[in-house]
């Protein structure tokens, strides 16, 4: 039988305080990371905007469903949506036009920016937009002849009179080839440095401190980054919302039985504020 001093049982159990609260807070920080719930500042115009990797409409049931896509689209009810994966003939109906069908679905103009090209089909990333579009322009990242080809879109819309750039993509596997897609991305974002900006999509960073997410982090001024992947039990953020010269006022991650069913990835929602009135740097999340 091992017997303890009381001093040693007194430290112990300070030892087993810290580790509870250690973890509580780490908790904590998951929480906030993962959700905010803030107002749009009276006098911004709001912007409600999501990203979803949708899996070629491939569902964690391995059903090919685009109709089920177009249904949580339609409830996320938000003014812009960026897509990726969206189409390729290998999964589901073979000649589906995914991008056109997601638009006549969900009453939205479809924006596309494929990156694979089939005689019966396509694939890439997509922006599904209600709003009045300025401007578009598909642009490639891809990171050499070898890898997989990437690509982004750029939208310019206007909401509340005000103009938005959108820049929608789906970064790479390999860490290399994220910092070439990186560097892109910023390039075309210091075309026009004063433009409010979202820049999003599924980054394929898990983890917290690459310097791919410092380099973005020093660029944008706030960042959604909940959990987001896999649908079924949400451990990674891979799938993020960065937002320049306006105000990130709310995110969250939808999690519900239809999205855990849809996709493998879940769809990241957010509410942007556009105009003249500054946003707080205490308010950033990086």
């Amino acid at each position: 039988m091992i017997r303890l001093s009381r001093e040693r049982m007194v430290r112990l159990a300070g030892l087993f305080r810290e580790a509870r609260d250690r973890r509580k807070a780490r908790r904590q920080e998951r929480r906030q990371r993962d959700r905010r719930d803030g107002a749009c500042p009276e006098g911004m115009a709001p912007l409600r905007i999501a990203t979803w990797n949708i899996h070629s409409s491939v569902g964690t049931d391995a059903r090919f469903d685009p109709a089920r896509i177009a249904e949580v689209i339609r409830g996320l009810d938000v003014d812009l949506i960026a897509l990726q994966e969206v189409g390729w003939h290998h999964r589901g109906e073979i000649g589906l036009d995914q991008f056109a069908f997601l638009a006549e679905a969900t009453g939205m103009s479809a924006y596309a920016g494929p990156t694979k090209h089939n005689p019966r089909a396509h694939y890439g990333n997509c922006v599904l937009c209600r709003l009045p579009v300025i401007a578009f322009r598909p642009f490639d990242i891809s990171a050499g002849a070898h890898r997989e080809p990437r690509g982004a879109v750029e939208v310019v819309v206007e909401t509340g009179g005000h103009p938005v750039r959108v820049i929608a993509a789906h970064l790479g596997l390999d860490p290399w080839e994220r910092a070439q897609q990186v560097d892109r991305i910023l390039s075309v974002v210091d075309e026009k440095p004063g433009l409010p900006t979202v820049f999003m999509g599924d980054l394929n960073e898990w983890t917290r401190n690459s310097p791919r997410l410092r380099r973005l982090a020093a660029a944008f001024g706030d960042v959604a980054s909940p959990r987001s992947f896999h649908a079924r039990l949400p451990t990674l953020r891979l799938d993020r919302i960065y937002v320049r010269h306006a105000r990130l006022a709310a995110f969250e991650v939808v999690r519900t039985k239809a999205t855990r069913h849809a996709s493998d990835h879940l769809p990241v929602r957010a509410v942007i504020g556009v105009g003249d009135v500054a946003h707080p740097s205490s308010d950033r999340s990086r």
